[in-house]
């Protein structure tokens, strides 16, 4: 992959959806993982020197990886970016106390739409869009939450696949710290992606690009267990990746 090229496109897109929505500034959550990280430096590239802004909202819960929170504000420091540390675990709770039985997937989804609602609340605030930071491996198997991180002004990486993002990031030159940490959403203690999964990204992602590219041979040869997997989500989470169905018979 031409990385230069895909930046160039990509900052070029970035101009045109803030021009579009006659706004300037950019507002990005950002949680110390890898898509995150990549989506802040390449709006940095294209907001650093220009009338417009980028701001950052880290808004870890209690059981936020520490070293996540580090990584992230350490990115807010080099790249100069202006940021808020909002602890969202007060609003969580106050939520949950009006929860019924709430199990790990909705504090979870709870988590990633309290985020979701502060974003777009500092995004009226700073006159901004929001960037979104789901990839597209994520976005074909609904691997996120709908009106959660699955929300967005605008989004630059939805149609690279994660396994991608990594060899993007290296040449952007980000910190090692993001290249090198198992992908996670950080929704609860210990979680990760590829242990939610079952497997990992790579793998993933050759079955993802054999069956969109409707190549049954490679999809055959992929194992079972990851061939079910892949496929209940696509078919299960296929709601998530259109707007909602309206009603237009009315004579």
């Amino acid at each position: 992959m031409d990385f230069a090229k895909l930046e160039s496109k990509i900052c070029a897109f970035i101009r045109q959806r803030l021009s579009l929505a006659k706004v300037k500034n950019v507002v990005i959550g950002l949680s110390g993982g890898l898509d995150s990280a990549l989506v802040a430096t390449v709006c940095h590239k294209v907001l650093n020197g220009e009338d417009g802004k980028l701001f950052a909202l880290i808004m870890p819960t209690k059981s936020s990886n520490k070293d996540n929170i580090k990584d992230a504000l350490s990115l807010c420091e080099s790249l100069k970016i202006e940021y808020k540390l909002i602890e969202i675990q007060p609003i969580l709770d106050a939520f949950l106390a009006s929860c019924e039985e709430p199990d790990r997937l909705r504090i979870g989804n709870l988590s990633a739409r309290i985020r979701m609602c502060l974003l777009y609340d500092y995004s009226a605030l700073k006159k901004a869009l929001v960037a979104g930071t789901s990839n597209k491996s994520e976005i074909m198997l609904g691997y996120g939450t709908l009106y959660g991180d699955l929300a967005c002004g605008f989004n630059i990486i939805g149609e690279l696949y994660k396994s991608e993002l990594y060899d993007f990031a290296r040449y952007l030159k980000l910190p090692q710290c993001f290249i090198d940490k198992a992908p996670s959403a950080d929704l609860y203690e210990g979680q990760s992606d590829e242990g939610e999964l079952g497997f990992k990204y790579d793998q993933i992602d050759e079955l993802l690009k054999a069956l969109k590219d409707v190549n049954m041979q490679v999809a055959a040869k992929a194992d079972k267990k990851l061939l079910e997997m892949v496929q209940e989500k696509i078919q299960s989470n296929a709601f998530k990746r259109s707007m909602p169905a309206i009603f237009k018979d009315i004579e």
